[in-house]
């Protein structure tokens, strides 16, 4: 087995890890919330949740860096390299843009790792005065996180990155490349709607991402498990 074989093998066995851990960081996440579809609009409600709901926010939150960003990155670097000489520049473009799609949505996901749990015990005992501070601090962190770094920025770059490798896989694995397609359109559509201050619409589009983007990978996976690229 050569290097490019070797590491087509790594990414297609990373993206299909990356589905389980996915799902995990969905239920882990719901399951410290009691599935209460209000925090979505309110996020201050998770810091009422005590110190088992802090353990559960805590391990979503590494579930959905080690689900849906961390694999993601051999996966990029071999799209890179197989649908690079189609089109070196664009392909290059591309790539940066699901780098760091991948490093800003790793970053956000380990800093409310880091942050929520402390602050959600300290909520626990503190005073009226004291819990109305820590709702403002928790809500900036959220909003600096979700708000900006994930759902604008972070789903912008996602967006061009899969459009972008979708159009360039329509030649030969067409159903998927539609797919892919959809998936950024999605992610696109998430970024929009949060820079136009447009709830629905971002909401439409991130739950279509979140779901899609496990399915996604878990395909590309088993796709290369079967039929292996031929990279020269």
């Amino acid at each position: 087995m050569n290097d490019h074989q070797s590491f087509q093998r790594f990414a297609a066995l990373a993206a299909i890890i990356s589905f389980p851990l996915a799902l995990g960081s969905i239920v882990l996440s719901g399951m410290a919330l009691d599935f209460n579809m209000e925090a979505s609009t309110n996020p201050a409600l998770l810091l009422s949740v005590g110190a088992d709901g802090a353990s559960l926010s805590r391990w979503g939150m590494i579930l959905d860096m080690l689900g849906y960003y961390l694999p993601l990155l051999p996966v990029a670097l071999f799209l890179w390299r197989w649908l690079g000489p189609r089109d070196p520049d664009w392909v290059l473009f591309y790539t940066y843009c699901g780098l760091g799609y991948i490093l800003i949505g790793a970053t956000g996901a380990v800093i409310l790792a880091a942050i929520q749990p402390p602050l959600i015990n300290a909520y626990a005992q503190a005073s009226a005065e004291q819990r109305v501070m820590l709702e403002t601090v928790f809500n900036t962190i959220w909003s600096m996180v979700y708000g900006g770094m994930w759902n604008i920025l972070g789903e912008l770059l996602a967006g061009i990155w899969f459009v972008g490798v979708g159009l360039l896989l329509r030649g030969e694995r067409r159903i998927f490349s539609i797919v892919t397609m959809i998936l950024g359109i999605s992610a696109l559509l998430d970024s929009l709607g949060m820079i136009l201050n447009f709830e629905g619409l971002a909401l439409l589009g991130l739950s279509i991402y979140v779901v899609l983007a496990p399915i996604w990978t878990l395909w590309l996976g088993i796709d290369l498990i079967r039929k292996p690229v031929q990279i020269d």
